[in-house]
């Protein structure tokens, strides 16, 4: 599915996948998180040339497969990420990669970023201002992007919209809460989550009730049937990664 949230940009998303964002600027094009399998970033790298010109630049919100490894499909884009997004590409060995890849593995190599910053940075794209910032919480180098003038938000995994968090052995629920409070004051007129539908600012709000309520139950404040009860847990697809998450949890404790 493809959502137009201003002129220049539009979002890729779809039954619970990773979310991509393509920006157009000025004779070329941007794009945000570019999926796990090759073969669908090059169809998004074929439809975002289409549309807004060459992609001259792809940004990794974080380090995980479904955001990174269709980076090898921009062949010929800088690719922008956070260094603590680029030192965790690097530990990934082919061990590593055929797990996630399997038989792909020998016919495609994961592209790493070779332009990066440290907490957060303002770059001009095409032409377009983009700021960039680290808030950690997902994972340690989850990186926002906000586009101010369009006042669009692009959350990478620190947002599910409509599916459970996928919360893992490097999360911090602590610091992904205060992340979420960040975005807040930020006042978005559009959310991007990394997964699922593009919503308003109120996306926002419902997770971060979210987190807080997986933190209580963590901490013994509440019972897993007051979270079972609550519709903002109820709506949500995918309970096995609920699941996954609690477990990672119980085995890290609270960040």
């Amino acid at each position: 599915m493809i959502r137009k949230l201003s002129e220049g940009v539009l979002v890729v998303w779809e039954d619970g996948a990773a979310t991509s964002t393509i920006i157009t600027g000025k004779g070329c094009s941007i794009v945000v998180d570019t999926s796990l399998f090759p073969e669908k970033a090059e169809k998004i790298e074929k439809f975002a040339r289409e549309i807004g010109g060459p992609v001259r630049y792809v940004v990794n919100t974080h380090y995980h497969p479904d955001h990174t490894f269709g980076n090898c499909a921009f062949k010929d884009a800088e690719i922008i990420s956070s260094s603590k997004t680029k030192e965790s590409m690097d530990k990934m060995d082919m061990d590593y990669i055929r797990r996630v890849w399997g038989d792909l593995a020998d016919e495609y190599h994961i592209s790493i970023p070779n332009i990066t910053f440290e907490d957060e940075k303002v770059f001009q794209l095409c032409g377009v201002k983009i700021f960039l910032k680290r808030l950690g919480g997902h994972t340690p180098d989850s990186t926002i992007v906000f586009l101010e003038r369009e006042g669009i938000l692009i959350a990478g995994d620190l947002i599910f919209n409509g599916y459970h968090a996928e919360i893992t052995h490097d999360s911090d629920l602590d610091t992904w809460i205060s992340a979420l409070s960040t975005m807040r004051k930020m006042s978005p007129m559009f959310v991007v989550p990394g997964h699922g539908e593009p919503g308003g600012i109120e996306v926002i709000s419902q997770m971060k009730e979210y987190m807080m309520k997986v933190s209580m139950i963590i901490e013994g404040k509440i019972g897993y049937e007051d979270l079972v009860a609550d519709e903002n847990f109820k709506r949500r697809d995918f309970p096995e990664l609920f699941s996954y998450s609690l477990e990672n949890l119980l085995k890290i404790g609270i960040g």
